[in-house]
């Protein structure tokens, strides 16, 4: 079971208790531009739909390929984000990651930099991994930043990916590998 403490944080599995705050986050039109890929005018998730989506990545993934996790300050256990690695490939030693701190509160408080070097540590040290993917949007330049910071360098572009308010924006492909990372 995937489960990280850090100085201030807890990363463990999602329960029903994050429901209210998952289905608020998956309808917040502002992190679903930095997060999403899907039409902005899409009709907003129900609850139900919500619940639907939390209960499905609740259940262990029999490949063991994907990993949900949730943020929890340690605290008071308050659940303000979330993140996943994907595509985990044992044989090739690579995933890619992504991560969300939904509570807009908590933003520029480090604590989604503190989460990621504890998920880096995680796939390096653990599932013995190689490298570590994530693609950003370019203009999240937040993320770039704090990628760019923990290490990762650009690896590429994928030119006009997304639509995103009316105009073609690119998507950035980072990497970190093993020997490059530093605790």
């Amino acid at each position: 079971m995937f489960a990280i403490e850090t100085e201030r944080l807890t990363l463990k599995p999602h329960t029903l208790a994050n429901l209210e705050k998952m289905h608020r986050w998956e309808n917040d039109p502002e992190l679903l531009y930095y997060n999403d890929d899907q039409p902005e005018d899409k009709e907003p998730d129900s609850l139900e739909e919500t619940r639907q989506y939390l209960e499905r990545i609740m259940q262990p993934q029999p490949e063991g390929n994907l990993i949900h996790f949730a943020i929890h300050k340690k605290g008071d256990g308050d659940f303000i984000g979330y993140g996943m690695l994907a595509y985990i490939d044992r044989y090739n030693r690579r995933c890619r990651l992504g991560i969300t701190i939904g509570e807009k509160d908590e933003w520029g408080k480090g604590y989604a930099k503190e989460a990621l070097r504890a998920v880096i540590d995680y796939c390096f040290k653990s599932l013995e991994l190689n490298r570590i993917g994530v693609e950003i949007y370019d203009f999240n330049e937040r993320s770039i930043r704090l990628f760019e910071d923990l290490g990762f360098r650009r690896e590429g572009v994928v030119r006009q990916a997304v639509w995103k308010r009316g105009a073609f924006a690119d998507e950035y492909i980072y990497g970190l590998l093993r020997g490059e990372y530093r605790n």
